[in-house]
């Protein structure tokens, strides 16, 4: 629907299993627009930040409404050919790296997701070519002083993560 200048779009809260021991959740909630097409369809408006077989842009099949009006993923049903990344920046540069990014790779093609003012989820367009992203990242931790790379903790770069199509594993009895 569009409103003036602004497009709006029906957006609905979906889930997503969270598949990492050292996480203490069991899913992450990501927003979706509604599939015109096919209720039980969505795609993906969001960067996600815990699950790795998803990405922006992603068709996904959704599963029944729970009580807080989630929808889980069920399966991805079509990639969007996007990847994303984790980076832990830390709180000192990630604002700095964020706009080195945005000066230096067109909008449409990264699109940048912050938590906890450290953290960034990056979605790589399939236009952009993640490796050039990844050099740009490396590049500015590298030159924190800050950075350890045989350390745990403090800026890292987690791997790049494509779309798995099918079914989601979930390990929540009846989802």
């Amino acid at each position: 629907m569009r409103q003036g200048q602004k497009t709006t779009t029906d957006v609905i809260r979906v889930n997503a299993p969270v598949d990492d021991p050292d996480v203490p959740v069991w899913t992450e909630v990501l927003h979706a627009a509604r599939d015109p097409a096919d209720p039980d369809q969505a795609v993906l408006v969001n960067v996600p930040f815990l699950v790795d077989g998803l990405n922006f842009g992603d068709l996904v099949r959704l599963g029944v409404e729970d009580d807080r009006g989630v929808r889980p993923i069920l399966e991805v049903v079509m990639a969007s050919g996007c990847v994303h990344l984790l980076v832990a920046a830390g709180e000192d540069h990630v604002g700095e790296l964020v706009a080195e990014l945005e000066e230096l790779f067109p909008v449409h093609a990264l699109r940048i997701e912050g938590a906890h003012a450290e953290l960034l989820s990056m979605s790589i367009h399939p236009d952009l070519d993640p490796d050039k992203v990844l050099e740009v990242v490396a590049d500015f931790l590298e030159s924190a002083e800050d950075f350890n790379p045989d350390l745990e903790e403090g800026p890292a770069i987690g791997p790049v993560c494509q779309s798995e199509l099918g079914p989601l594993a979930w390990p929540i009895a009846g989802v």
